[in-house]
């Protein structure tokens, strides 16, 4: 009988490396907000005085957006013979960022001939606050809050225009909020076509009115203003151009 063999020791196993600890991935940088705004525009009115059509002056709002943030200006100034008699010209100016819900203003200052009024709005968002004016009054500041000018272009970044519209606007002295009512739809006859508009309409002690250019992102394409003494002043656009730089 043969004698056994001997066995051969099994290999020592090899070590198991230790796994090498796992970075927690870097969390991705926010997205760039997209603004709903081309980068840069310009709309020029022309304002008429009363209903029988007297032009006094004109009106260019300009817009530049680059980087997330914007500047945007709205200056009207007499013209022809309204300007003969008083030559005046208010500009508006408003700075800001472009964030996911819009237009979210950081100064908005008033100018007349060329000289700040005291009418003037400092936001600020992290504080939840806004001070105004000469007096330096502050008020909590509400989400979507606009200023006098950056409200015309608030609408363009609400989901829809439904039958009533809520926006915080500050004047520069105070800030109210201020609802717009849907008055309807309606086809102006402008400078550079036929314009399909929503009309939204704010009354109180004086009466505001927009016309948002449905197929041109909502841009405001005509404003009536009727002051406490029932004085109607109409801005009608008869340029609007946008541009990608």
């Amino acid at each position: 009988m043969p004698a056994p063999q001997a066995q051969p020791e099994p290999a020592a196993a090899a070590p198991v490396p230790e796994a090498a600890p796992v970075a927690a991935p870097e969390p991705a940088p926010p997205a760039a907000v997209e603004p709903r705004l081309p980068p840069r525009g310009r709309i020029r009115f022309v304002v008429i005085k009363g209903e029988q059509n007297f032009e006094v002056g004109q009106t260019i709002h300009e817009w530049r957006i680059a980087d997330g943030r914007y500047r945007l200006t709205g200056v009207t100034e007499t013209t022809g013979l309204a300007a003969l008699f008083k030559s005046v010209q208010v500009a508006y100016e408003s700075r800001g960022k472009i964030s996911p819900a819009g237009l979210q203003p950081e100064t908005f200052v008033a100018r007349k001939n060329g000289s700040e009024t005291g009418d003037r709005a400092d936001f600020d968002w992290n504080a939840g606050s806004v001070v105004q004016g000469r007096e330096q009054r502050r008020q909590t500041l509400p989400p979507g809050a606009q200023d006098f000018i950056s409200f015309y272009y608030a609408f363009g970044y609400l989901p829809q225009v439904g039958a009533t519209v809520d926006l915080p606007v500050s004047t520069g002295r105070k800030l109210d909020t201020i609802r717009f009512t849907r008055v309807g739809e309606e086809v102006l006859e402008l400078a550079f076509g036929s314009v399909p508009t929503v009309h939204l309409r704010a009354s109180g002690d004086t009466t505001t009115e927009v016309w948002l250019a449905t197929d041109r992102l909502l841009l405001p394409v005509k404003i009536r203003h009727i002051d406490k003494k029932g004085e109607r002043f109409d801005q009608i656009a008869t340029e609007l151009q946008v541009g990608s730089e």
